[in-house]
């Protein structure tokens, strides 16, 4: 049965098995403020925050418990404002289909999904240590929660080790499209901070108009967990520079 308002407080949930033969199909609906991994298994849903605020269930509803090995398995994102995909099948994963959900606003927002799948079986024996768990080493993010100092770029696989060439190649075509044969130099290594379920680099370019006029601008970018720009954004601080973006 479902956990009721006491799901809002835990990572656990039980799953409301509603019946019916035929294919497959879990619903789930959590709030989310950060990054956050779904993960279901048999009649059961598990919530790992990997940055940000704690995520919360809101519901999970099955037809029949996900098998161990579920044949023809996919996953089908219904709602929310930022990302949510398949990041492991329960295929080759003890059984334990995983959803990644990487919400790019602020403050919490709900989120909708569906697994599907047609038969299977659970041959396999024991669950052998239950819910899956990872630190992101290679996956595009930070590990761990937040606080605290963070590693420097590079160091253990923590990071996506795009996050720097990203935001600078981002404001360069930002420079570049309201100064058309600019140039750009950045200088030194950017700052990079933790913000919630982001990253924010900022640092300083030297700039040269096209006509050869010198200057300088501070920029910053928010980044997401998997190298993408979320915003970005510069300020001219010497020289020509062109306009400020609006």
């Amino acid at each position: 049965m479902l956990l009721g308002v006491s799901g809002w407080a835990q990572n656990t949930i039980n799953a409301r098995i509603t019946g019916g033969g035929g294919s497959g199909k879990c619903t789930f609906e959590v709030r989310v403020d950060g990054v956050a991994n779904v993960q279901i298994r048999g009649g059961q849903g598990y919530l790992q925050n990997k940055a940000g605020m704690p995520p919360q269930w809101v519901r999970l509803q099955c037809n029949q418990p996900l098998p161990r090995n579920p044949n023809n398995f996919r996953f089908k994102g219904i709602d929310g404002r930022g990302k949510q995909y398949l990041l492991k099948d329960p295929n080759g994963n003890n059984g334990v289909a995983i959803i990644r959900i990487e919400d790019n606003g602020s403050g919490m927002e709900g989120y909708t999904g569906d697994i599907l799948w047609n038969g299977g079986n659970n041959n396999g024996g024991s669950w052998n240590g239950g819910w899956w768990n990872d630190n992101w080493n290679g996956g595009g993010g930070w590990g761990g929660g937040g606080g605290g100092p963070m590693p420097p770029p590079g160091g253990g696989g923590q990071w996506n080790n795009n996050l720097v060439p990203n935001c600078q190649n981002n404001i360069r075509n930002k420079f570049n499209s309201q100064m058309r044969g600019a140039s750009l130099n950045f200088i030194g290594q950017p700052s990079m901070n933790q913000a919630g379920a982001f990253v924010r680099v900022a640092g300083n370019a030297n700039v040269r108009d096209n006509q050869g006029r010198m200057g300088q601008i501070s920029y910053q970018c928010t980044m997401q967990p998997n190298g993408n720009v979320a915003d970005s954004s510069y300020n001219v601080t010497q020289g020509p520079g062109g306009p400020q973006p609006r």
